[in-house]
């Protein structure tokens, strides 16, 4: 007779150990099964460092993929609750004006060290090394087999394995091909928050510049999102929280065969033709080579004045109003095709992944196996940037601790 356990959360990130913590707090007996020689990488990485664990406005306009299921994860765990819960674990939190939530040490390596810490105090026993390779089905519930062949058994199991970004960080898709033996239907994976891939042609000289702008997505010539920021030039594309943000919409459109650009207005909610013929002339004297410093770096300035068609040798005051009207429609409307975006290793987030619709949402029970959950990334939701995929991560698990509580309750 084999041992088994409550529940088997396969997977030790952000999901598997809030969840681990939840169950075990609760008094269920738990085995937390992590492929990697520790816990909660990627998490370190999160918020620069900092972990943004959440955002206080989060709602589910922030998010993608399925939408109802982040509804409900919201309605029984929004950023409040969340809260909540990690001060229970010894991490006060505290929001900047933008609404960010991040731990009082601003330390990732805290929030990991207080997981890490309530799944020991709790009683949660975790195996690391062990990358499950199959999850067989039983009468008594689940069996979990290692590539060693270790075999670990359970009430109900919990896969909380992330996605494919930051391959780097140990994501590899384990999630997605075990779910899809048990009967899941795994939705088309792809980079999110990514920078923006363009021609190289347009960018070349702009490596590492930064500014200021608003970026329009424009899909099949339907500008359909705008963010502003600051905007980094990269070798090959645009890159910056405001571009990456467009990443997963920009996979889907080009998913569909919809091109794509960028349209940059560095002169948002300014008159730009107004401005440049007021500095014309007041410089008028100064060359096109320089005119623009000031308003953009320098170098960008330059490229601007090339992509209106215009020569950098002229002095501003030579221009015809018809080029000043060029230039203005450069400053405040440079528009770049967007051929992809930068894969998984540079991705934050992976969009896709499992269907919801296999999924009872008020639970995060699987609707193809009785005793099956999952949470977190592995899912197709994947939220903007600024604490919503954290919040994701948690909620969504601490939901399927609920689930499988209630679950485990029901067969007493």
């Amino acid at each position: 007779m084999h041992d088994i356990y409550d529940a088997m959360i396969i997977g030790g990130g952000a999901s598997g150990l809030i969840a681990a913590v939840a169950l075990a707090r609760g008094g269920r007996r738990v085995v937390l099964l992590e492929k990697q020689d520790r816990v909660g990488r990627k998490l370190l990485s999160t918020g620069n460092g900092r972990c943004n664990l959440t955002n206080l406005e989060a709602g589910t306009e922030n998010y993608h993929g399925g939408r109802q299921a982040v509804r409900a994860a919201l309605k029984a765990w929004p950023p409040k609750k969340v809260i909540a819960f990690f001060e229970g674990l010894g991490i006060p939190c505290v929001a900047d004006e933008e609404k960010r939530v991040y731990p009082m040490s601003r330390q990732a390596a805290s929030v990991l060290d207080a997981l890490r810490l309530g799944c020991d105090e709790a009683g949660v026993e975790t195996r690391t090394g062990f990358r499950v390779t199959a999850l067989n089905p039983g009468e008594g519930g689940f069996e979990a087999v290692s590539e060693g062949g270790e075999r670990v058994y359970a009430r109900c199991a919990l896969v909380c394995t992330g996605g494919l970004a930051a391959p780097k960080l140990g994501a590899g898709g384990d999630g997605y091909r075990l779910l899809e033996a048990l009967g899941h239907t795994i939705v088309p994976r792809f980079p999110a928050i990514a920078a923006l891939i363009t021609p190289p042609e347009p960018v070349r000289g702009l490596k590492g510049i930064r500014a200021e702008a608003e970026i329009a997505l424009l899909c099949a010539n339907e500008a359909v999102r705008r963010e502003r920021g600051e905007m980094l030039f990269a070798d090959s594309g645009v890159s910056g929280i405001a571009a990456m943000q467009l990443a997963h919409m920009v996979n889907v459109a080009l998913f569909a065969g919809k091109p794509c650009a960028v349209r940059l207005n560095f002169t948002p909610g300014m008159d730009a033709e107004a401005m440049l013929k007021k500095r014309a002339a007041d410089l008028p004297k100064r060359s096109l080579e320089d005119f623009l410093n000031g308003i953009v770096p320098r170098r960008l300035g330059q490229t601007l004045v090339k992509a209106a068609g215009l020569p950098l040798n002229v002095a501003a005051g030579k221009l015809s109003d018809k080029q000043i009207d060029a230039l203005a429609g450069a400053l405040s409307g440079w528009t770049l095709p967007v051929t992809g975006t930068q894969g998984y290793d540079q991705a934050q987030v992976t969009g896709g992944g499992a269907s919801l619709k296999d999924f009872d949402i008020r639970c995060m029970g699987s609707l193809r196996r009785d005793g099956l959950f999952a949470a977190g990334e592995v899912l197709d939701v994947d939220g903007d940037c600024g604490g919503f995929n954290l919040q994701w991560a948690w909620s969504s698990a601490l939901l399927a601790a609920e689930g499988i509580e209630a679950m485990l309750e029901l067969r007493r």
